[in-house]
């Protein structure tokens, strides 16, 4: 009987009592925003959860996904609820890592400001993003991308029947609409600029490696950490390291991901951040 905390990627959709439920623990999610606003010279205090209104700003929305995530993690150290494995969703493995005792909160919002300014760097200046995909088999998406397989990549294989491809614009458009013929329940661009999980972001790889290879407030996690790359337990820093850098770039294999955890005995599963998009993807 094992328990798992996994973390989510930047939320599209807020429930709007997050904040209340974290400040009844007495976690005072408008600190964090302050601390947040001193490090990154963002102003992130106006933030207000119940419109989202940052939605259309990616960097802003990774800093709310990861300082939610923070306090969240405060809170379950706090309450002694401990994980057995920690695992995260994308860009999730910000807050994860933090949960892990790998950096602190500061280090954090460091390395996704970093990390992002690399994607801006790296990606092409042709329109890129994002686009879900729900209802085809893989076999069905591997057949319409076929003949551009080089220029789209399944960013994400989140569980049987659902994807998220990565890529340019040009390419994404009419794969979408190829789904939709082919009887999709759902193809939609995501509001996502930039081709994460992408080996158009390949270039970025190695300059992200070698900047957190020298970030010495990296440390090892304190508990075992499950790629959703590779599947593995990561229990050393230079491999955090790696996992935190390959994420960006690399594709994500969600529901292998959930089944190592389900083999591994874990019984428990805690969605440690806003919202509850990995609750509607295990439902998927």
């Amino acid at each position: 009987m094992k328990t798992a905390h996994i973390f989510p990627a930047f939320i599209h959709e807020y429930l709007g009592m997050e904040t209340d439920v974290v400040k009844s623990y007495g976690v005072d999610f408008q600190s964090y925003l302050q601390q947040a606003t001193e490090i990154t010279g963002t102003d992130l205090t106006g933030f207000d959860i119940e419109t989202n209104n940052f939605l259309d700003k990616q960097l802003e929305s990774q800093y709310l996904s990861y300082i939610y995530g923070c306090c969240v993690s405060d809170l379950m150290h706090m309450k002694n609820h401990l994980p057995d494995y920690v695992t995260s969703y994308s860009m999730g493995i910000y807050a994860a890592a933090y949960h892990c005792g790998c950096y602190d909160f500061a280090t954090g919002l460091t390395i996704i400001k970093t990390a992002y300014s690399l994607v801006e760097k790296y990606k092409p200046e042709e329109p890129c993003g994002m686009a879900s995909i729900v209802g085809l088999s893989l076999g069905d998406i591997m057949r319409i991308i076929k003949p551009i397989k080089k220029l789209v990549s399944i960013g994400n294989h989140i569980s049987k029947h659902s994807f998220l491809l990565s890529g340019r614009l040009e390419h994404l458009e009419p794969i979408i609409e190829a789904a939709k013929a082919d009887g999709a329940l759902q193809a939609r661009l995501l509001n996502i600029t930039h081709p994460y999980h992408s080996f158009i972001l390949k270039k970025l790889f190695s300059e992200f490696l070698n900047i957190l290879l020298r970030t010495k407030e990296i440390v090892a996690p304190q508990y075992p950490y499950v790629s959703s790359q590779w599947r593995n337990i990561i229990d050393d820093k230079n491999k955090m390291k790696y996992e935190i850098a390959f994420t960006v770039i690399s594709p994500i294999r969600w529901q292998a991901t959930m089944e190592f955890l389900l083999k591994k005995e874990t019984t428990t599963f805690i969605e440690c951040g806003a919202g509850e998009s990995l609750y509607k993807i295990g439902n998927l």
